[in-house]
């Protein structure tokens, strides 16, 4: 069995009743260098070396949002276990979320470059753009039915008496590379595709349609806009890009924690596949009886690693299923 480190984080869920119903307050993240410009929870943070978690997450209430609050204040309500199909130990996460009681003080921002909003949201009515993975934390104890306590009586504390939630994140999410790719290994230029087969987009959108697509920059652009009946996930280093229908990720993980625990279509460039195609379960590939030039090109597919699955011969080019052996 290979052992692994995980990366422990602790979050405070702080909440309070409001005209509608219980409130959370949430803080708009600013320049963490992750999930910029997303809703995230009041405080949180790594728990650093030989520190308790009930420790950490005070530190983070104090240090983020001018908060004093004591380990006996708070209480576990969920573990999140989030892994990522990539591997790398920085993506093996243990998430621990907190509830707080008897807080007094009122929330501020005191990292004005790292938070750029803080503000109580409905949780029945949360933001389009939470962080994922504490969305789904967030909706997962307001479905619980008073995991929360009740922010009527002033008991905002997830009760002692009751067992944490156990969620996880990441592990079903599967990897399907989508490609058309020319017998010397070209599938573009950078800017455009070299051919043009109705047919294969044809067979494209048969393949993705109702899932989600990732993809990078440069691949978006040679498309042009989004496609229909799909999700699209725009991976670019530019954190001021935005396009109608593309939702942005700064990098990789970022956009695979978007995605969910679903099968994940990979549509390119040619540095997405590379990055991409060594956790990839499934590879669906349109050989095309051509050898364009250009610059940008497929991975080499290797046989001891891969296995035909089906085989179509069209008129020109075959469109070949690769499952992972």
């Amino acid at each position: 069995m290979t052992r692994f480190s995980v990366v422990p984080a602790a979050y405070l869920v702080l909440t309070r009743q409001g005209p509608s119903g219980p409130e959370v307050l949430l803080q708009l993240r600013g320049a963490t260098g992750y999930m910029e410009g997303w809703w995230a929870c009041a405080a949180a943070g790594h728990v650093e070396a030989g520190e308790p978690a009930d420790r950490a997450v005070c530190r983070e209430a104090a240090e983020e949002i001018g908060l004093t609050i004591e380990p006996g204040q708070v209480s576990l309500a969920a573990v999140l276990q989030r892994g990522c199909v990539l591997g790398g130990p920085v993506e093996q996460r243990i998430d621990l979320f907190f509830t707080a009681s008897d807080v007094t003080g009122d929330p501020t921002i005191t990292e004005p470059d790292k938070a750029l909003d803080l503000r109580w949201w409905p949780l029945a009515d949360l933001p389009q753009r939470v962080v994922p993975h504490e969305r789904q934390v967030l909706e997962h104890l307001r479905n619980q039915g008073g995991d929360l306590g009740d922010p009527a009586t002033g008991d905002t504390a997830y009760s002692p008496a009751r067992r944490p939630s156990l969620l996880t994140r990441g592990f079903d999410q599967t990897l399907t590379l989508v490609a058309a790719v020319g017998r010397n290994g070209v599938i573009g230029d950078g800017a455009s595709m070299p051919w043009h087969l109705p047919e294969d987009l044809a067979f494209f959108k048969r393949t993705t349609i109702g899932g989600v697509l990732v993809m990078g920059r440069g691949t978006w652009d040679s498309i042009g806009r989004a496609l229909p009946g799909r999700r699209t996930i725009v991976v670019t280093r530019d954190r001021t890009w935005t396009a109608p229908g593309a939702e942005v990720a700064h990098s990789l993980p970022e956009a695979l924690l978007m995605a969910g625990d679903t099968e994940v279509f990979i549509a390119g460039g040619g540095q997405v596949y590379e990055q991409t195609i060594g956790a990839a379960s499934r590879l669906v590939i349109t050989h095309v009886e051509q050898e364009p030039q250009g610059s940008v090109t497929f991975p080499a597919i290797d046989p001891a690693l891969w296995g035909e699955d089906s085989r179509d011969v069209q008129d020109g080019f075959t469109w070949v299923e690769y499952l992972r052996r």
